[in-house]
């Protein structure tokens, strides 16, 4: 049986304060907000944070406290909002009956979300309807534009100039370009005249404009700083002179044969040339740079051959339809 319950830094009660009794049956009454309600909230969630410094003796471990109150009736009486007055008991269905309530507000709400999005959902189909129409139309503008009486481009329709719907799949079927058409309708009759019925012209073959040299172009040997013998006793001062290539010119002035006395310079007329002299010259230039200097001269050969072998400009000139494609043909032979 309780005894004493006290209460303290809670709701009303700022300080301790005590109810002793030694009856099995009390009745407390009050005024409003003398704290009859956190009596008994203490009575019915004790280990609640707030009621802390709060505490009950007498009472048995063994024995539950009971409380019924407004706290009881909310967590265990469920009120249906459209019938008033009648509860359901239990924790534990009202717990379910307010979850079957909100679902049921969350039905009804989608519903109606669903009602507008179906409205708008046959306001939109409508409109792609009407605009699927309209290009229908358009597309079928082609058919009537194009075909029939001696329209030449009518060819091109063949197997969708009966059916609106058809042709209408197999326009929006074509891939789309990148870049927009040079060539107007007017354009593309007159080169299909040109080459089709009484006004057909045959106009001679153009050679095919091609250009190979980038092999050529991309050897390693181009890459390459061409250099003589560097261990030659007259490597320095031929890199310090700065032109290899003139050296060696001026070996074809001097002698062949071993000589008996200085020779006259091809560079500076003066009797400078002996036999150490030349040899060094000549041991300069030695194989590996006369190999290379062979494959320079090989690879011109051939650039020049391939850029012989490009049409003269004059045969395209002659053909009629040079000034169509002038154009184009000036773009293509400058790269």
């Amino acid at each position: 049986m309780i005894t004493k319950i006290n209460l303290n830094n809670v709701a009303s009660y700022k300080s301790p304060t005590a109810l002793e009794t030694d009856k099995k049956v009390n009745l407390i009454y009050g005024l409003n907000g003398t704290g009859k309600s956190t009596l008994s909230n203490f009575l019915n969630k004790q280990t609640e944070e707030k009621f802390k410094n709060c505490s009950v003796d007498g009472l048995d471990e063994n024995k539950e406290i009971l409380v019924y109150n407004q706290s009881f009736i909310q967590e265990n009486f469920f009120e249906p909002e459209n019938l008033k007055g009648i509860f359901t008991l239990s924790k534990e269905n009202k717990e379910a009956e307010t979850k079957i309530s909100n679902a049921k507000k969350e039905i009804e709400k989608l519903e109606i979300e669903k009602e507008t999005k179906d409205k708008e959902f046959v306001i939109e189909q409508s409109s792609i309807n009407q605009k699927t129409e309209n290009a229908k139309n358009t597309v079928w503008k082609i058919k009537t534009d194009y075909s029939g009486g001696d329209r030449v481009l009518e060819f091109c329709l063949e197997g969708y100039k009966g059916s609106k719907d058809n042709l209408f799949s197999y326009i929006i079927g074509l891939p789309k370009p990148d870049q927009k058409p040079t060539k107007s309708i007017d354009d593309l009759k007159k080169d299909l005249q040109s080459i089709s019925g009484n006004n057909a012209e045959k106009y001679p073959y153009l050679p095919k404009i091609s250009f190979p040299a980038q092999i050529v172009e991309n050897e390693p040997i181009f890459t390459k700083q061409i250099v003589g013998n560097e261990n030659s006793s007259v490597s320095q001062l031929i890199k310090e002179l700065g032109n290899s290539d003139w050296i060696k010119t001026g070996l074809q002035y001097l002698p062949t044969e071993p000589i008996k006395e200085n020779e006259i310079c091809p560079f500076c007329q003066e009797k400078t040339i002996s036999n150490t002299l030349l040899e060094s010259i000549k041991n300069y230039f030695d194989a590996s740079y006369e190999a290379d200097i062979s494959f320079l001269k090989a690879f011109l050969a051939e650039y020049s051959l391939i850029i012989e072998s490009i049409p003269s400009k004059a045969i395209f000139e002659t053909n009629p339809k040079f000034e169509t494609n002038k154009k184009d043909f000036e773009i293509k032979r400058l790269k």
